[in-house]
Parts: C-alpha cells; sequence; structure tokens
C-alpha cells in the first residue's frame, strides 16, 4: 500500500469537526483524560499552543489532588461538575472507552492522538517519501489511522515481530559495535546475541533504572557464562543517553518499570531517584559505533543531539523508537535525513498496541 493522504480524509475531517468552534476561542476551557506519560506532554503542549487548560481527570483515584502544569488532577467522575468546553483523551490504550463515558455525558470529546495527526498531516505526508519500502508506506499510513480513529485493530494489522532486528542488515553481522540505549533488564541484548550469533565486537548497554540495571546485569552474567563471552565485551552503565550532561529525576507515571521516564527538576530527589544523564559522544569519546538502538521513553530527540558526531561521522545503523509522542515519527525522521542525507530508512511496527513503531535507519 503506498501512503495515500485522501484515503485518510475521512478520519481526518473527523477528528476536526470533533473541535471544531471550540479550539480557538479566547474563553474555551479544555482539559485532558489521562495523566501518565503523554498526558504529561499533551498538557504541557496545549499550554505552549495558548489553550486554556483548566482541569486534569484520571481514572485512577490515587492520581486526584496532584498537578500536570500546575493544573489539579480531579477523578473522572468530576468530569460532569467542571465540565470542561473540550476534553482531549490522552489514555492512549483508552480512547474508546473514555470516548463513550465522555459522550455519555455530552462532554464535546478528541483523542490528543487524532487532533494532532490531523494538525499535522503535511508533516506525516512529507516524510513518507522518505520510506521507499512499500510496506513502510502501509505501517505509516496504518499508525496515522490508529492516531486518528483510536482503533487498535490497524496495529494489529502492521505488528511484526524481531523488534530491532526484523529487517535483514540488522541482524547476522559480525564485528558490530551495538550500544543499547534503554537496555531496561537486558532483554534487546540477548535477542541481540541470537540474531548475531553470539559474534560481536563489543556493546554498550545503558539503563539508569536501580531496579532495571540490577535485573540486567544478573542477566549479563548469566549470558556472558553461556555464551562464553570474552570479559568486559558487554559494558552496563548504570546512566541515562542524552543531549548531555545532567542530572534528573526518574518518574513512573504509568506505575510500569518499562516506562520509566526521566524528568528535569530542581531538585531531583523530591520526584524519584537522581539519575545521571551524558550525551553518547561523550561516553564515546570519538570511537566508533555500528549499531544504535533507542527506546529512552521520550527522550529519543535528545540522545540524538548528544550522539550527532557519532552519527555524522560513523552513520551507524539506527533503530530508534518513535512511538512516545505524536511527533516523534516525522521530527526524527527529518532530524537523522539532516545529520546524515545518505541515509535510508524504513518504518516498523512491533506491537498489536499503540507502542513499538520503530524507524530504521542505514548507511550502504
Amino acid at each position: 500500500m503506498t501512503f495515500s493522504v485522501d484515503k485518510l480524509m475521512p478520519a481526518v475531517e473527523a477528528a476536526k469537526a470533533a473541535s471544531a468552534g471550540i479550539v480557538g476561542r479566547p474563553d474555551a476551557r479544555v482539559a485532558i483524560y489521562g495523566t501518565g506519560f503523554l498526558g504529561r506532554w499533551a498538557a504541557k503542549w496545549l499550554v505552549q499552543q495558548g489553550m486554556n487548560l483548566v482541569a486534569c481527570f484520571d481514572g485512577d483515584p490515587a492520581k486526584a489532588g496532584g498537578t500536570v502544569c500546575g493544573v489539579t488532577i480531579h477523578g473522572a467522575d468530576e468530569v460532569e461538575s467542571i465540565r470542561p468546553d473540550l476534553v482531549f483523551i490522552t489514555a492512549r490504550h483508552a480512547v474508546g472507552a473514555v470516548s463513550r463515558y465522555l459522550a455519555d455525558r455530552a462532554i464535546p470529546h478528541v483523542s490528543f492522538d487524532g487532533y494532532y495527526a490531523a494538525g499535522h498531516l503535511d508533516d506525516f505526508a512529507g516524510v513518507a517519501p522518505l520510506f521507499a519500502d512499500e510496506r513502510s508506506q502501509h505501517v505509516l499510513q496504518s499508525i496515522l489511522m490508529v492516531m486518528l480513529s483510536g482503533d487498535r485493530r490497524y496495529c494489529e494489522e502492521i505488528f511484526e515481530k524481531d523488534q530491532y532486528f526484523c529487517l535483514p542488515r540488522f541482524c547476522g553481522a559480525e564485528n558490530e559495535t551495538y550500544v543499547d540505549a534503554g537496555a531496561y533488564t537486558g532483554d534487546s541484548i540477548e535477542r541481540f546475541l541470537w540474531a548475531h550469533y553470539g559474534v560481536f565486537k563489543e556493546i554498550h548497554a545503558f539503563e539508569p533504572g536501580v531496579r532495571q540495571f540490577q535485573a540486567m546485569s544478573k542477566r549479563i552474567a548469566r549470558l556472558s557464562d553461556e555464551w562464553a563471552l570474552p570479559q568486559d565485551a558487554i559494558q552496563l552503565n548504570k546512566v541515562g543517553l542524552g543531549a548531555g550532561s545532567a542530572t534528573m529525576a526518574s518518574a513512573t507515571h504509568s506505575g510500569q518499570l518499562q516506562s520509566l521516564q526521566l524528568e528535569m527538576n530542581d531538585s531531583p530527589s523530591d520526584t524519584g531517584v537522581p539519575i545521571q544523564i551524558q550525551s553518547l559522544d561523550a561516553y564515546l569519546d570519538s570511537r566508533r559505533a555500528t549499531f544504535i538502538k533507542a527506546d529512552v521513553e521520550g527522550m529519543e530527540m535528545a540522545l540524538i543531539e548528544g550522539a550527532q558526531a557519532t552519527i555524522v561521522n560513523f552513520r551507524p545503523k539506527l533503530a530508534i523508537c518513535v512511538y512516545h509522542y505524536p511527533s516523534d515519527i516525522h521530527e526524527i525522521a527529518v532530524r537523522l535525513k539532516q545529520l546524515v542525507p545518505e541515509y535510508q530508512m524504513a518504518l516498523r511496527h512491533h506491537s498489536p498496541q499503540f507502542m513499538e513503531s520503530v524507524l530504521y535507519a542505514w548507511a550502504d
């Protein structure tokens, strides 16, 4: 399937109609429903767009009383008494259920992903030509349909296994120097070993989470024995990768250890364990990397900025997650093409849910 704007237009018009006559009104009172990872990003984005964010709602009673962008979080049962003019649904995995809940109460609402996609259709259409293969065109079209409609069946149509290693040039190569950013418990390292038959030069893993790093250390000790790896072949680093040196705070708004977000804070200990951040360029210090995988919970662009010299000088293969923010696909694809015009790109999706979309880039 070739990417087609025309096929998207009915869903685009529906998303636009949901907010028509409300967004842009000086007196419009808007809210978000869902204060997890996407909700916090969306709240900041809406405020930056000049919208009057008056409330945040969440189905988790434990979050009530907290704040996002200085705006109070309320329980779902308070939506009727507050009655905002428009609610942006930012509970990405519950768009249908929340939509029905709000519709039953005659409260105007729209999926935030859908609102963003409809307003930035030109940006998505602009990067479509960067994906030369038909599969990538189909994946991009389907991801946009998920954003616009909230229907996860579009994810099921494009789901495929072997995340990070599904393309021929991303497996089986010898002498790789593999950088695993957001290594979690070492699961991707284990799959890297199988995909490369245990043959590689070096692995550099970065995971700032305390429990995650502990689990990864145990796994790597086991893998080193099972694969008879040389000592220090896999370097474990309890730091995060970003644009430069910094101290940030860890937070898990979803309650899941797989989703460890890092936040700037004047007092990191106030919101979580202090996390040290460094750039990949500083860490490698002009050494070569041949394969960089990144799943860093929304810090992918910052990681790229901190790895500019490595990317430009060595043109490593890249497998970058592009699902955390609705702007990721078009912004990250454009930035990588600016850094290395020779990069070829592919887009794949590795979950039956709206997550685990990966942008692959390589230069022959």
